[in-house]
């Protein structure tokens, strides 16, 4: 694990970032053949009255979904062997994991629901059955990350700045 760990640490950035352009030219790749083999072209895809049989972005938002849930399960191994190597330091991601679930659930709770406008195709018909309840998650999601994008960019800002005084 700790040779891992000293080969992530080396070599880390430079994998994540290949591995993004990786699957940025393979996702560009899949939407143009997509395109065509669908007959129908990128610059006429907002015209379209039914866009449920559009499949050309599948690739993409699979290989997100799966990156996202690898992520989470190597964040949350890292979060426990964080607590269980020394238990006094994880407390305080404890606490900061906590407070990312407690402003999740509050915007969850205080979410609006959203219907109509330019998505009204979408809302509670086949085959994507937007409900009111998963309305409420997709904006309280978005708004949590909105938040932590925020944290994390004034967090780098103000350390870098500190960084810089001493």
């Amino acid at each position: 694990m700790i040779n891992l760990y000293n080969f992530l640490k080396q070599r880390g950035e430079t994998l994540a970032v290949g591995f993004g352009v990786i699957f940025a030219i393979v996702f560009a790749i899949t939407i143009y053949m997509g395109t065509q083999a669908g007959g129908y072209s990128l610059s006429t895809l907002n015209e379209m009255e039914d866009k449920s049989q559009v499949n050309c972005f599948n690739f993409g938002l699979w290989t997100m979904i799966v990156m996202i849930i690898v992520s989470f399960v190597i964040m949350l191994l890292g979060v426990f062997s964080d607590i269980i190597k020394n238990a006094k330091k994880g407390k305080g991601t404890i606490i900061g994991f906590g407070l990312i679930i407690l402003t999740f659930v509050a915007l969850y709770f205080t979410s609006s629901y959203d219907s109509g406008g330019r998505f009204d195709a979408y809302w509670s018909k086949d085959p994507f059955y937007i409900t009111e309840s998963l309305s409420k998650l997709i904006s309280a999601g978005m708004l949590t990350m909105g938040i932590l994008t925020i944290a994390a960019f004034l967090s780098i800002l103000i350390f870098e700045i500190r960084a810089f005084f001493k």
